[in-house]
């Protein structure tokens, strides 16, 4: 927004639908999944704009979709001037396709391919190569690399959890159930360690002695 990141609306999305690795159909799920919200998000404030009356600054998908710029504050708009998808026709085609199944085609919408930089549009056979010294080019792969950079965190952070987490695969008898449970009251091993043997004993399927055990066992493997 402005040339700069609004971070209050990164969002992260874990793929449901798409087995093994298929980027065509995961960028298809996210774009269906974020643009159908957003859809949902209009709709609840067209319907408090009609609510509260005339004077409400509240934007429709249609003023931002298409015709000139609305008199609405920017702050209050709920679809983007520009979707930039990372990758090249296949890609593209893949979020468009999806854009135009929930009638938001008409927001405009690229590619940016990593090897050559070089930026997809629809209907448009050949790419554009832009200078590497435009700013156009530059705003771009910032905000590509910015993507990236919080993605990669999110994995790193996903990954990081699941190899703490097996560690809870090494105590006796401990089931899924429970392990559950667990993961559900701290949220992580290191905030299990630091947990009282008292507040261990609160998770269900814990008794005190079991609590105990899982303290000494988790103190142990620090």
């Amino acid at each position: 927004r402005n040339g700069r990141p609004d971070r209050a609306k990164y969002r992260r999305f874990k793929i449901k639908t798409v087995e093994g690795q298929d980027d065509f159909a995961s960028v298809a799920e996210v774009v269906r999944r974020r643009y159908m919200r957003l859809l949902d998000e209009s709709k609840v404030q067209s319907l408090k704009s009609k609510v509260e009356g005339p004077g409400s600054n509240v934007q429709s998908p249609e003023s931002n979709v298409q015709g000139p710029k609305s008199e609405v504050p920017e702050a209050q708009s709920v679809f983007p001037d520009l979707i930039l998808i990372d990758g090249g026709k296949g890609q593209l085609n893949a979020a468009r396709a999806e854009l135009e199944k929930l009638g938001l085609g008409r927001i405009p919408t690229i590619g940016l391919a990593k090897e050559f930089e070089e930026v997809y549009r629809p209907g448009e056979k050949e790419p554009l190569r832009l200078s590497h010294e435009t700013g156009a080019l530059k705003l771009l792969q910032r905000v590509r690399d910015e993507s990236h950079r919080f993605a990669n965190t999110f994995n790193a952070q996903l990954r990081l959890r699941k190899i703490s987490e097996s560690i809870l695969d090494e105590f006796p008898n401990i089931g899924e159930r429970r392990k559950a449970a667990l993961l559900r009251k701290f949220g992580s091993i290191q905030r299990m360690r630091l947990a009282t043997v008292e507040k261990i004993a609160e998770v269900s399927g814990f008794g005190g002695k079991a609590a105990a055990a899982l303290k000494e066992f988790l103190e142990a493997r620090q």
